[in-house]
C-alpha cells in the first residue's frame, strides 16, 4: 500500500481476483505471520488516528455502539473503543478468519499475539502502565461481539447486528471485494446505512488513480485491491450516502512516511486515505 520493496518470489505466484472465493485462498496466520510481525508505521498510524478520533469526539461517552466491518483474523483496531464502548462488533466475511479471531477472543494459547498493537495504544499513546495491557485486551473481549458479513447481500452483516450504529469501521476490506467504483459506492452507501443519524464512518482506503488496483501478496497468493481516488470517494459519500461535504475529511498516508512491508507488492499506489464522514442528524 505504499512506496515498497517487491518481494521476490521462488515460485509464480497464485493470482486472486476480488471475486474469488477468499474463504479457500487466503491463510489467515501467514497474513498475521507477514504483516504483523513487528510494530511499524503501517499499524500505528491507523491506531493513532483512532485514538485521536475517539478521545476528542468521546470524552464522557460510555455507550457508543462500534462495528469493524471486515475486521479479518485481527483483533486489535477496537484498542482505543474499549474506554467509551457499551458494545462492540466484530464482522469477518470468512470462516478461517472467524476461526482465528475466536482463538484470541477465547484467549486459546493456540490464538494470535496482538499485545505489540495494545502497547502501542495504552502505554505509548495513553500514557498508562504496563499492567493496564492485559486488561484492555481482556475489556474488549468482554464487550466483543464476532459474526459474520457479506457486503453483496441486501443485509451485509448477520442478522440480530444490523444497528444502527455510531461509529462504524473499515480498512482495506470492501476495496477487496469490489471490483469498480459503481460496486464500491454500493457497498458504502450499504455500511452508511446501518449508522444512527449524527454517527461516523471511518474508512482506511488504497488511495490512487481512479481505474488502477493495488496488488499485495499472502504467501504465494497476489490479491487485488481496487484503488480509490479523492474525487471518487467525496462523490461517493455526497451523492450515494448522503454526507455533506464539510462533514467529509479525508487525510492522506503519505508513502514515503511509512515504514516498508517488504513482502507487500505496490503497483499504482501512492498512498492510503484515512476517511472520516459523519452522517447528518436527524431534523425530526
Amino acid at each position: 500500500q505504499f512506496h515498497l520493496q517487491q518481494q521476490q518470489m521462488s515460485s509464480p505466484a497464485k493470482v486472486s481476483s476480488p471475486q474469488s472465493d477468499c474463504n479457500s485462498e487466503f491463510d489467515p496466520w501467514t497474513y498475521i505471520e507477514e504483516y504483523y510481525g513487528s510494530l511499524t508505521s503501517w499499524h500505528r498510524s491507523p491506531l493513532k488516528h483512532l485514538h485521536e478520533f475517539f478521545t476528542s469526539h468521546f470524552n464522557g461517552r460510555t455507550d457508543l455502539k462500534f462495528l469493524n466491518f471486515g475486521c479479518g483474523p485481527v483483533v486489535a483496531f477496537e484498542a482505543s473503543v474499549v474506554p467509551f464502548a457499551q458494545q462492540i462488533v466484530l464482522s469477518e466475511y470468512t470462516e478461517k478468519n472467524r476461526a482465528v479471531a475466536k482463538l484470541w477472543l477465547d484467549r486459546a494459547t493456540n490464538g494470535p499475539d496482538f499485545t505489540a498493537l495494545y502497547k502501542y495504544v495504552v502505554q505509548e499513546l495513553e500514557g498508562k502502565g504496563p499492567e493496564e495491557v492485559a486488561k484492555r485486551q481482556d475489556d474488549v473481549r468482554a464487550l466483543a461481539t464476532l459474526c459474520r458479513c457479506d457486503i453483496f447481500q441486501e443485509t451485509p452483516i448477520e442478522k440480530g447486528h444490523e444497528g444502527p450504529y455510531d461509529v462504524i469501521y473499515t480498512a482495506s476490506t470492501i476495496e477487496m471485494a469490489c471490483t469498480n467504483p459503481e460496486e464500491y459506492g454500493t457497498a458504502v452507501s450499504k455500511l452508511s446505512a446501518m449508522l444512527k443519524p449524527g454517527g461516523w464512518l471511518l474508512m482506511n482506503v488504497s488511495m490512487g488513480e481512479a481505474g488502477t488496483v493495488n496488488v499485495c501478496h499472502v504467501g504465494q497468493t497476489r490479491f487485488v485491491e481496487l484503488n480509490i481516488s479523492v474525487e471518487e470517494m467525496y462523490a461517493i459519500l455526497q451523492q450515494r450516502c448522503g454526507f455533506e461535504r464539510e462533514n467529509i475529511t479525508v487525510i492522506p498516508q503519505t508513502a514515503d512516511k511509512m515504514d516498508a512491508i517488504p513482502i507487500l507488492l505496490q503497483e499504482h499506489i501512492d498512498e492510503m486515505m484515512y476517511v472520516i464522514a459523519q452522517r447528518k442528524q436527524s431534523t425530526a
